[in-house]
């Protein structure tokens, strides 16, 4: 087979036009996934996706076998990978194994996959190239006390590739900039970006640039970090440059090697604990109140009091050293769209951070969908890697049904959606002491989704029902939502509203309600901002007829502008029903 393959090897090598070359090349690696010299073929012809260089590397030790066997040389196919991760322009040529270790554990660190990056990168020369590496991976994870010191390992100026000394100045100009180390900062990035050689100079023109903006601008140099982003402007023009010219605050994300330190994940900034007493207190407070802003929902408050009060109470155990009976955090909010579900996960958040109970009160939301994968072998690190995110926080999974789909177990089409209940299960419990998981929909799609595994049901202890809202509640919500933008709802216009709801609340579609399908909270959200939208243009016409308004006129919701807003709301909401 290995001759079949080298003829085919050199008829492609040989190809001018890339296009037939990659598909010559991917054929071969279709007939056989061990052919690296055919993967490095594709990325000669401009394949450099990170599934083509996880293939090259991971047949690495097959490297230059075809070629060999073909009488030629991996170097004629003139293939370079990127090099520079999401910092530095830079690419280099394949012509080893390493380089394809190298461009595969960049494409992992793009990618937030650290562990995995740094372990292709055991077994291959310490050398200029693989430190290199190193510091562009910790960089990615923003570890940068540690870019620093990896950097500082290498003599840059003896290096045989004499781009690099520039690009590791810009990388260490890099890492003190976030370390709040302007003066450093800027002396190591204007000694990359004046670098003698001008393909250094092209290859960290923009990085440079930008940096050099941001620590201007730290420093209260505004007309000079403005003549740097309109360099940028010009001649790298992206979102984040205008954002940047438009808004003088935007500014770098400075952190200290104390904060680093402090990170129970250390490649996740989010994970650094920084919570203090006087944060925690904060916390509760801000619980409270968000608590008692709620509308309705009598009976989940109760429900979530008795969370705050068990976990308060265990937490006051333990500093006292008496014993604390272990209980599983995670939790069930049962109930249909709109009821304040991902507002109270973010009150529980605030209340179990503001306990130390866990790091942070980061809330990470989710739907069940973000956890499964299209191909078999990727739903485990799809649902690990958001689970990652969720470290030290609350990990919230809307429409978590949608993890297993109804009526695909006789079709096989489950397989992902199990593999990702199975992955789910063991961090839940692996990771219990840093990750707090609720899990919310539907209660008849809830309970069939915790069908589907036996173990699923009893890692959450406790449940909470989200009735759906009352006419009065909604009306109650529309009222809140239009004070916070400064209008307001006059009393026949509530009266109308109240009217419709409580139509929408006797009505069923489907084996719903009305009011649900139309998303409870989110129906009242919508209300007020047709009626706003109808308003103005009543408004607009009264201008333009040479009528003076008011305050009160610019902000108030009249009865007209309500029964608009009710049927174009009605209109959108029920147009497929």
């Amino acid at each position: 087979m290995i001759e079949l393959l080298a003829q085919d090897y050199a008829a492609a090598a040989a190809t001018v036009d890339k296009t037939i070359a990659l598909q010559r090349f991917t054929d071969i690696t279709t007939r056989d996934e061990q052919a690296c010299d055919a993967w490095i073929g594709r990325i000669a012809c401009g394949d450099i996706d990170r599934y083509t260089l996880f293939r090259a590397w991971y047949s690495r030790r097959n490297f230059g076998r075809l070629a060999s066997a073909a009488d030629a040389s991996i170097v004629t196919l003139n293939a370079w990978v990127p090099i520079g991760g999401q910092l530095v322009d830079l690419h280099a040529p394949v012509r080893s194994a390493t380089d394809l270790s190298i461009a595969y554990a960049l494409a992992e660190a793009d990618e937030h996959n650290f562990n995995e990056a740094l372990e292709a990168l055991e077994g291959i020369p310490n050398d200029h190239m693989a430190v290199w590496a190193q510091a562009l991976i910790h960089s990615a994870g923003q570890r940068w006390d540690q870019v620093i010191e990896i950097l500082n390992t290498h003599a840059w100026g003896e290096s045989r590739e004499v781009i690099f000394k520039p690009c590791a100045e810009l990388l260490k100009g890099v890492a003190a900039a976030h370390l709040g180390l302007w003066a450093e900062a800027e002396k190591r990035i204007t000694e990359a970006a004046t670098s003698k050689i001008k393909d250094a100079q092209i290859a960290v023109a923009q990085t440079a640039a930008w940096y050099a903006a941001m620590i201007y601008r730290a420093q209260g140099r505004e007309s000079d970090a403005v003549r740097q982003l309109e360099w940028l402007h010009a001649n790298y023009p992206s979102e984040r440059v205008s954002a940047a010219l438009k808004d003088p605050s935007v500014q770098l994300e400075v952190t200290t090697r104390e904060q680093i330190a402090a990170r129970t994940d250390p490649w996740d900034p989010r994970s650094a604990n920084h919570t203090d007493e006087s944060s925690r207190s904060e916390l509760l407070v801000d619980a409270q109140a968000r608590l008692d802003r709620t509308v309705g929902l009598t009976e989940v408050k109760e429900q979530v009091a008795d969370l705050w009060a068990g976990a308060e109470m265990a937490a006051l155990r333990a500093e006292r050293n008496k014993k604390v009976s272990i209980k599983s955090r995670h939790l069930i909010f049962a109930g249909p769209p709109g009821t304040g579900k991902t507002s109270i996960a973010g009150v529980v958040a605030d209340i179990y951070a503001g306990l130390g109970l866990i790091g942070s009160p980061k809330l990470v939301e989710a739907t069940g969908k973000d956890l499964v994968a299209e191909y078999l072998g990727q739903t485990a690190i799809k649902t690990n890697k958001l689970v990652d995110s969720a470290l030290d926080g609350v990990l919230f999974i809307d429409e978590a049904y949608t993890i297993v789909q109804a009526g695909a177990e006789q079709t096989g089409g489950n397989q992902f959606g199990h593999q990702a209940i199975d992955t789910l299960l063991a961090r839940m419990e692996n990771d219990r002491d840093r990750v707090m998981v609720i899990i919310a929909g539907y209660p008849k799609d809830l309970d069939r989704l915790l069908d589907a595994n036996d173990g699923l049901r009893g890692r959450f202890a406790t449940r909470i029902n989200f009735p759906g809202y009352s006419a009065d509640e909604i009306v109650a919500i529309a009222k809140l939502i239009a004070a916070d933008s400064d209008s307001a709802i006059s009393d026949d216009a509530a009266v109308a509203l109240e009217a419709a709801a409580a139509e929408l609340a006797t009505t069923t579609i489907g084996d719903k309600r009305g009011l649900d399908v139309a998303g409870n909270g989110r129906y009242a959200r919508n209300i007020v901002q047709a009626g706003e939208q109808a308003r103005d243009r009543r408004l607009h016409e009264l201008r333009r007829a040479g009528h003076a308004l008011t305050d009160d006129m610019i902000e108030l919701i009249e009865h007209d502008d309500m029964l608009t807003a009710i049927k174009n709301v009605n209109n959108n909401v029920f147009s497929g029903h």
